[in-house]
């Protein structure tokens, strides 16, 4: 049996309109995820994974631009620490290896559209900061760790 699509049929029109304007390179969506087991290991459960690997194959395939790799976390651990992984699911978006924005969790809702967003600004190649932050950025000469949480709340 077939799951029920995520995004509606109306909103993907709507969002291939949007990517087909918007996108100017392309965005690698990286998944990580587990491969589904008849077995549940303690500890290594992950109940929102199936769901984010379906939402995140019907927003690839809403754009030529867009390309989807599905990594397991577990057997392909070296991958997940280069990319700095630590939670299962998690979406790293990247045009060049350079530049990564990573999501922990199942982007919906409110997720879903920062997650689009995050993916235009990506393909575009161009910081939307202002020219004022971006000075004060080119002054930081060591690695800084960023999080960002949300919550529809």
């Amino acid at each position: 049996m077939t799951p029920r699509p995520i995004i509606s049929e109306q909103d993907k029109a709507q969002l291939k309109r949007g990517f087909r304007k918007d996108l100017e390179g392309e965005v690698r969506l990286r998944l990580f995820t587990q491969k589904p087991s008849p077995l549940t290991i303690p500890g290594r459960d992950c109940p929102s994974c199936p769901q984010t690997q379906q939402l995140m194959e019907e927003l690839a395939g809403l754009s030529p631009k867009l390309r989807l790799e599905t990594v397991d976390a577990y057997s392909q651990p070296e991958i997940a620490r280069q990319c700095g992984v630590t939670r299962i699911p998690a979406v790293v978006l990247s045009g060049d290896d350079s530049a990564r924005v990573k999501f922990y969790g199942i982007p919906m809702g409110f997720e879903l559209v920062t997650i689009i967003e995050a993916i235009k600004t990506i393909s575009r190649g161009v910081s939307p900061l202002s020219m004022e932050t971006r000075k004060g950025l080119r002054q930081v000469n060591q690695p800084v760790h960023i999080q960002v949480f949300v919550t529809p709340a």
